[in-house]
């Protein structure tokens, strides 16, 4: 027979665990490549990910079960609804939903089980030196790029990957892994991605998320919003309580990650705050006016002499050398 199609619309009209089911009857028989990228989609959600793990432990507990013959029959009796023409998705989904965690319980009891207890996995902690851009390669594979200055968590366990970005900014590529979805939060969000690339920013008086490659969802913690889906190029901001989305030049990876940065018409003051994140040498303003003066184009991280010269140059300024210290001043 030709099985019904699955699309997202009914997906979404299931119970959580009566998908997971479904997903793990088809699954058995073989996904086609558009069941395929639905089940991804769908397990960028942290809820069904967890429900489509358990029900995966109670399918899986059929096949090493060996030969037992109650065990057989049972699963030959949860694939039996595939195989007769009067069911439809949803009747289907249920009949296995029952009898998966029928099975998921039964067989604590009826197979033998060692004696465990669950580990406690520590947060690992990663800092970037104060002038220095530090790249990560995490235990699944994935780089996390961190920004001077920032600081993150990661703890990664049997169903998720999960991070605490404690400051500054980072830059993720995440390894694809629908069974464990990769998660980081900073500030009151949740960010959720598989395989994907994404910056997240906690500098200034603002959470940004910018979306470079993939798909992610920014997920309220604690408090009453909703959960925001972005696309490639867009840019999720969240200051004082309020979010927007927005567009973004869409780049292969921010300029800080390749030792760049990118001015546009931003306050001298704002960018010497910039430059300073990564140089030895800091550059400093007294003067209101000169703080307020207008600077663009993309300059060289760590480089602060050389951008003090070049503005001094373009605003008619001077600069004064003391130490480590650089002082930009009116003539």
């Amino acid at each position: 027979m030709v099985r019904e199609a699955l699309t997202s619309a009914r997906l979404r009209a299931m119970p959580t665990d009566e998908a997971a089911a479904l997903f793990a009857v088809r699954r058995a028989e073989g996904l086609t490549e558009s069941e395929q990228a639905l089940l991804a989609e769908w397990l960028t959600e942290p809820v069904h990910a967890r429900a489509f793990e358990q029900i995966e432990r109670g399918w899986d507990a059929f096949d090493e079960a060996g030969d037992d013959e109650i065990l057989a029959a049972m699963r030959e009796h949860a694939l039996a609804p595939r195989a007769r023409g009067g069911l439809h998705w949803p009747q289907v989904a249920a009949v296995a939903a029952m009898l998966l965690v029928v099975v998921a319980v039964g067989l604590w009891f009826m197979l033998p089980q060692p004696r465990q207890e669950t580990p406690q996995v520590a947060w690992a902690r990663y800092e970037a030196p104060a002038s220095q851009v530090r790249p990560v390669t995490l235990a699944d594979g994935s780089v996390m790029t961190l920004d001077a200055g920032s600081a993150a968590e990661a703890r990664f366990v049997t169903d998720g990957r999960a991070i605490r970005l404690l400051r500054g900014r980072a830059l993720f590529e995440v390894s694809h892994d629908p069974a464990r979805p990769f998660g980081v939060t900073a500030a009151r969000r949740r960010i959720v991605a598989l395989g994907t690339r994404f910056e997240v920013d906690l500098g200034g008086d603002a959470l940004k998320v910018t979306l470079l490659r993939g798909k992610v969802a920014v997920e309220p913690v604690g408090i009453p919003a909703k959960t925001v889906t972005l696309a490639p190029g867009q840019q999720f901001i969240e200051r004082g309580g309020a979010a927007s989305v927005g567009t973004v030049p869409m780049l292969e990876a921010p300029a800080w990650s390749r030792g760049l940065l990118d001015l546009d018409d931003v306050p001298l003051g704002a960018a010497v705050a910039e430059i300073n994140r990564y140089a030895q040498d800091h550059i400093v303003i007294r003067d209101a006016g000169v703080s307020a003066l207008r600077v663009s184009g993309q300059f060289r991280a760590g480089e602060a002499a050389r951008f003090a010269n070049t503005v001094a140059e373009l605003h008619d300024l001077r600069v004064i050398r003391r130490g480590s210290e650089i002082e930009l001043v009116r003539k």
